[in-house]
């Protein structure tokens, strides 16, 4: 089985386990052999301290004075042995002759293990040896007179075996706290492999890494441009999208979204956890649509996530939409158009009224044909003649009177020029004609005028409405703003005859003089070469 197939709670376990192991195994070793040293080293400090304290007792030293010193010092030291619980504590003369002894049958005897030379001669130490009692631990310290004089020698011990028996005690404990030690350390090790696992919802590390290679090749497949930062403003993710978008390049992960992108507001919507859709961006000419979404796990805020699209794409897009559904509701008025006139001539020829049925049908078709001449020879766009064509029906069947100035001209446009002048006369006609409509007022008239003017053409659409008021000028071109008393999903036509109008750095004007008149003017190389800006030249915006 290949190591990355192995489940990651176990490999956190064994991981850890084997380094409680190793760890306290070596610490454990150690730590004996420290105690076995400690112990014996305060047992000989314990036993000099014995030996001494009773070499310098006065009572010892008046007892050597004795004719029998052993009738004193016999019952002192085994008293002594058995208040400190030492093997033996025996009294010797300058002679080695003990005076005291744990078994009386030994004293007056001479002192066995040969290691007593040293303190006869004045010295104090620790030494082990073997005596009749068996191998011991034995201090030595000699007894003075009070002129100075050495009269005698305390030795005080303690076997061997009782030492060990200390030592290995500890040495029990030791195991005992170690053995509990990596119990409770192998416990951690479920607890923390279990917790990670948790904390990662279950997936092993191969998964993780798969599911990151899958989340890059995602976000770098999307067309949108992604970037997300975390709480501490740094970006965490960016996708070559963004880089395009926004002309960056060698940005990396971890740097901070203030100086990579300065005037982006991410860190706006960390600090106050409230999204933003759908707002206008301009960046290096280039207007992009951007939504600001915070990034929370459970309930608090951990980062922000920032999708940008290029507008000019969305702004097509709405351009056909506008165009189409127009389209439609041309065809949709002339197909009941038809069916008025065919009913009208239907009749007529019911009645056997056979002159008028000719004279309605040579008025009507002159008329149509009058007005497609008219525009054919005048507009040299088919589909801004269909647009005006369709518009005529729209206010005829309205009750409104629709005119085209005769002086309207319009030279042939490129396909991009040509989306972006249907655009701005489709929706402010569709605008004269609704809000004629709804003001019902007599004698309703919308005046279309297409002229080219130094350089310019200039698109003019006039209604004798009542208009709106002055002080609402400048927001009538808001995306969502409308005056309607529907104003669901309405708002976007003016915002889109503006977006037209600046992608060709043209001027759009509002003259309110009783009723209103839009007058648009567009560079008219702009608008032969179908020429788009990406962007809004600021220093020419002189919207009315």
């Amino acid at each position: 089985m290949r190591l990355e197939r192995i489940g990651l709670g176990p490999r956190i376990f064994f991981l850890v386990a084997i380094i409680i192991l190793i760890s306290v195994g070596v610490e454990t070793f150690f730590i004996r052999d420290r105690i076995q040293e400690t112990l014996m080293e305060e047992s000989g400090k314990r036993l000099l301290f014995i030996a001494q304290r009773m070499a310098g007792d006065p009572m010892v030293e008046a007892a050597l004075a004795l004719p029998d010193p052993t009738s004193v010092l016999q019952p002192m030291a085994e008293g002594i042995r058995r208040m400190t619980q030492t093997s033996f504590v025996v009294v010797l003369n300058m002679d080695a002759i003990r005076y005291s002894h744990p078994h009386p049958d030994r004293v007056g005897k001479a002192f066995v293990g040969g290691d007593e030379k040293r303190a006869l001669a004045g010295e104090t130490y620790v030494s082990q040896a073997k005596g009749t009692l068996g191998v011991s631990q034995r201090a030595f310290a000699p007894i003075y007179d009070f002129s100075g004089r050495q009269i005698g020698v305390v030795s005080v011990g303690i076997l061997l075996t009782e030492v060990r028996k200390r030592q290995q005690e500890a040495v029990f404990t030791l195991y005992v706290m170690a053995f509990f030690g990596i119990l409770m350390g192998l416990a951690g090790a479920v607890v923390l492999s279990r917790n990670i696992k948790k904390s990662i919802f279950g997936l092993e590390p191969y998964q993780i890494g798969a599911l990151l290679e899958e989340r890059n090749v995602i976000f770098s497949s999307i067309k949108e441009g992604v970037i997300a930062i975390d709480r501490d403003e740094r970006i965490i993710f960016i996708n070559e999208s963004a880089r395009r978008l926004l002309s960056i390049e060698g940005v990396a992960e971890g740097t901070r979204v203030s100086d990579a992108i300065p005037q982006t507001c991410l860190p706006d919507v960390v600090r106050t956890g409230e999204a933003v859709y759908d707002e206008e961006w301009i960046s290096k000419g280039t207007i992009l649509l951007v939504n600001r979404i915070p990034m929370r796990a459970k309930g608090e805020v951990i980062g922000a996530v920032a999708t940008f699209r290029d507008m000019s794409e969305i702004r097509k897009l709405a351009e056909e939409l506008v165009e189409v559904r127009q389209y439609t509701d041309a065809l949709r008025r002339e197909h009941h158009e038809h069916l008025n006139r065919l009913h009208v001539i239907a009749g007529l020829l019911q009645l056997r009224r056979y002159r008028e049925a000719v004279r309605y049908i040579v008025s009507t078709v002159s008329r149509k044909q009058a007005m497609a001449d008219f525009l054919r020879q005048r507009v040299r766009t088919p589909a801004v003649s269909g647009l005006l064509l369709s518009k005529l029906e729209q206010a005829q069947k309205a009750g409104i009177g629709m005119v085209i100035s005769p002086d309207s001209v319009l030279a042939e446009l490129t396909p991009a020029a040509t989306g972006a002048v249907i655009t701005i006369l489709g929706n402010l006609i569709e605008n004269a004609v609704e809000a004629l409509a709804a003001a019902a007022i007599p004698d309703s008239r919308v005046e279309v005028s297409l002229r080219e003017v130094d350089g310019s053409m200039v698109l003019q659409v006039r209604d004798n409405g009542g208009g709106f008021p002055a002080d609402i000028r400048e927001r009538i071109f808001e995306k969502g703003f409308t005056t309607k008393k529907t104003p669901k999903n309405m708002g976007m036509g003016l915002y889109l005859v503006r977006s037209a109008v600046e992608r060709y750095r043209g001027i759009c004007e509002v003259i309110l003089d009783g009723g209103v008149t839009f007058r648009v003017t567009l560079p008219l190389e702009a608008i032969r070469k179908g020429e788009a800006t990406h962007g809004p030249d600021p220093g020419d915006d002189r919207r009315g």
